[in-house]
């Protein structure tokens, strides 16, 4: 029998190659090409062939979920394995809705990730659940939250949201409170470790 050729792309590249081994030591399974940006995993992917790409929704270059979209496009029939630090609800719905057959946390057990990788498909997509959120922010919050994980200040935030500089400056302290911390530095880092936001990429 065949082995599954799979592409992963991820920028740790300890974890890739680890992962990469992980494959090559299973009979079924073997790592055909890793990449560390999404302009090279796109590359590859239209290069080589593949029945499976694991992919990490962070990327250097580009968004997880524009890759997962491209990879589609590319490959069709490929089944796609979302490998993720961030495990939220609205991201696992994003990433199946753009082609993705698995959602996991990247601390998921290797047997789960090869699982995926064997047998996740449409009509039986695998998504890890997140955790409950303890932190409840109103819409607007979350919404400044997210542009201050851009690295916008609180004049860009206002200007892009449509509201007034007091206003916004009034949901960055809202949001800090609620956090228990500081500075909007300190937000933005306790919200991606609670995986409120991913820092830099608006998810």
């Amino acid at each position: 029998m065949p082995s599954l050729p799979v592409l992963l792309l991820d920028d740790h590249r300890v974890f890739t190659d680890s992962l990469a081994l992980s494959l090559d030591v299973e009979p079924d399974l073997r790592c055909v090409a890793t990449a560390h940006t999404g302009r090279d995993g796109l590359a590859k992917a239209a290069a080589i062939d593949f029945a499976v790409a694991v992919v990490d929704l962070q990327l250097p270059d580009m968004g997880g979920l524009h890759v997962v979209a491209e990879l589609r496009r590319l490959r069709p029939g490929a089944r796609i394995v979302v490998l993720t630090a961030h495990v939220r609800a609205d991201l696992a719905e994003r990433a199946i809705a753009a082609g993705a057959v698995a959602f996991l946390g990247k601390d998921a057990p290797l047997i789960r990730i090869l699982a995926a990788i064997r047998s996740a498909d449409a009509a039986h997509p695998m998504v890890d659940s997140a955790p409950p959120r303890r932190i409840r922010l109103t819409d607007r919050e979350y919404d400044v939250l997210r542009e201050l994980g851009q690295g916008h200040d609180a004049s860009r935030i206002a200007a892009r949201l449509g509201i007034s500089l007091h206003t916004t400056r009034a949901h960055i302290k809202a949001v800090m409170a609620k956090l228990g911390v500081h500075t909007q530095l300190d937000a933005v880092v306790s919200a991606d470790r609670l995986g409120l936001i991913t820092i830099g990429s608006g998810y």
